[in-house]
Order: C-alpha cells, then sequence, then structure tokens
C-alpha cells in the first residue's frame, strides 16, 4: 500500500503566497515544488552503474537561503559483516568529504 500526503502550500512574510507569480530563478526547473514554497533545480545525477548513484539538487527555500541537496544509494558488500565494515568506511568517507565541502574556501590574490 502506498500513502501520499499533499503539503499546503508555504507561505511566510518573505515569500509569495502559491498563487502569486512572481519570476523562478532562471536555474529553476518549475516543477511542482514551486507552489509549496521552494524551486528546485534540475536533478544532476552520477551513476556508476551496478555499484551506485548520487543525485544532486539545487534548491532555493522560502527562507532565501540556498542549499545543495544530495542523496545517495550504494550497493553494500555481501553478508553483514562485509556490509557494516562498507558502512563504516561509507560513513567516514562522507564525514571527510563534507567537513571539505563545508570549510570556507580559500581566496586566490
Amino acid at each position: 500500500m502506498s500513502i501520499r500526503i499533499r503539503p499546503q502550500p508555504a507561505t511566510s512574510p518573505t515569500w509569495p503566497a502559491a498563487d502569486d507569480h512572481l519570476p523562478h530563478p532562471d536555474w529553476c526547473a518549475r516543477g511542482h515544488a514551486c507552489g509549496l514554497g521552494e524551486h528546485r533545480a534540475q536533478p544532476v545525477t552520477i551513476r556508476v552503474p551496478g555499484r551506485g548513484v548520487v543525485v544532486l539538487t539545487r534548491v532555493l527555500p522560502a527562507d532565501g537561503s540556498q542549499h545543495a541537496e544530495i542523496r545517495t544509494r550504494i550497493s553494500l558488500a555481501p553478508g553483514d559483516a562485509g556490509a557494516r565494515t562498507h558502512l563504516m568506511r561509507i560513513v567516514t568517507e562522507f564525514d571527510a568529504a563534507l567537513r571539505r565541502m563545508v570549510r570556507p574556501q580559500r581566496r586566490t590574490p
């Protein structure tokens, strides 16, 4: 059984109601989320066939901040012990990658 819950349109003092027609950012994919208080870009998908997928989407929520939403699916090593070891490596690698990505970039002269 599948249940779909449709959220109510988001409104805030800094974001128009769903029926206001303001311009979309040039990168907006103009999907259903535009009327729900956020704009989303067309997702970028990176695949390693049979091993994993990463999907990255640029998002502009109602508060005006921007973020990248990153979803990942990775095939785990076979067996419980192998899968646990693999999961620990994935967590370690994501922790290191996240710390590198959120660190302020160095300015070049």
